[in-house]
């Protein structure tokens, strides 16, 4: 049941699947206070966390994303690599990416999210040289 959801979302590798070409979810997802989390939209999806007795919330990254402008199935014009056509959390490999050409991308989705919200999203795989 587990695998079946993690495969539908492109996070079980399939050599014949470019949506499973990723590291997994790319960015964690933020945590803001609770009087930053009223100032978003009501459906901005929220979840209580265990520090600070209650002051600070988590938030999704992938609905930040997409609520940024940036669609599952987006790449930059001439780069190999695109947001997942599966997963908004998920920068995918088509085929040649370059490790310039993901850095571009996560760097291009950090600043659609943080002009739109004022929240920068934090990489969680480790970025060696970049």
């Amino acid at each position: 049941e587990v695998l079946a959801l993690r495969a539908s979302k492109g996070m079980v590798l399939n050599e014949s699947d470019h949506d499973t070409w990723s590291c997994g979810s790319f960015f964690t997802n933020p945590i803001v206070s609770e009087s930053f989390a009223r100032t978003l939209p009501l459906d901005a999806p929220q979840w209580p966390t265990v520090e600070d007795d209650g002051k600070t919330v988590k938030l999704s990254a992938a609905w930040l994303i997409e609520q940024a402008g940036v669609r599952k199935g987006f790449s930059l014009p001439r780069s190999h690599a695109a947001i997942s056509s599966k997963h908004a959390l998920a920068i995918t490999n088509r085929g040649t990416a370059t490790a310039n050409e993901v850095a571009e991308l996560a760097r291009y989705v950090q600043l659609q999210v943080s002009n739109k919200f004022g929240i920068t999203l934090v990489p969680e795989p480790n970025l060696i040289g970049f």
